[in-house]
């Protein structure tokens, strides 16, 4: 009787190197997939911070107020303006800045108020210096602090950010162009005369926590978180 053929090995187990193979071709696959996952993950969430930010329509100006800084603030503002008229909040915590860059975030909220925008600024922490003079571009009434807030305002030529009298000297007549335009616009909304506005910086910086803000007029209300 004929003894039956031995099985060979690679019958017993079939194609051991091709079951190898497609597992190192779908380890690939399945990290690409893995990856795609975490991408519109990622994807999704910065959508979803996007709209919660369009929703509350809340911009920061934290730190010195510079180029990039008011930049940045400016053209987030007009980008909601121009999604819808509903109301925007300013949150502020800042030593202050550039003169000009200042003013240019400042005009540009009030025109913003003229279009019939309401405009909230809310210092959290500090609004010193040019700072001081953003807050005051708010709608009428909602000019904000926090209970443990500070507002100082000082004399104009400090803004400019020349220290120096010779330097001073060199831009007068612009110096003095400024000092009026912000003198003009801490007396306008905190309703002190301006010979007091004027008194009370100089050559000093006068500071003056929430509640002295509030009495002053160059905050409306003290608010809560």
């Amino acid at each position: 009787m004929q003894k039956p053929s031995s099985v060979p090995d690679s019958a017993e187990n079939p194609k051991p190197n091709a079951e190898r193979s497609q597992f190192a071709q779908a380890t690939p696959v399945r990290d690409f997939n893995d990856r795609l996952v975490l991408d519109l993950i990622d994807t999704i969430k910065g959508i979803l911070r996007k709209e919660t930010s369009d929703r509350l329509r809340d911009v920061y100006l934290i730190g010195d107020i510079e180029k990039d800084n008011a930049r940045v603030v400016i053209e987030r503002i007009r980008e909601m303006a121009n999604d819808s008229n509903r109301p925007i909040t300013l949150y502020i915590n800042s030593a202050g800045g550039n003169v000009t860059d200042g003013l240019a975030i400042h005009d540009s909220i009030r025109t913003l108020v003229h279009r019939g925008i309401e405009v909230s600024i809310v210092v959290q922490g500090m609004a010193y210096s040019m700072g001081s003079v953003v807050l005051q571009a708010a709608s009428d009434g909602r000019r904000f602090a926090q209970p443990h807030s500070w507002i100082m305002i000082h004399e104009p030529a400090k803004w400019a950010g020349w220290q120096s009298t010779s330097a001073a000297a060199q831009h007068l007549d612009r110096l003095k162009q400024m000092q009026a335009q912000i003198y003009q616009i801490l007396a306008n909304r905190s309703g002190r005369p301006l010979r007091q506005i004027i008194r009370d910086t100089k050559r000093t910086d006068f500071y003056l926590d929430a509640n002295k803000a509030l009495e002053y007029g160059l905050i409306d209300a003290i608010v809560e978180g």
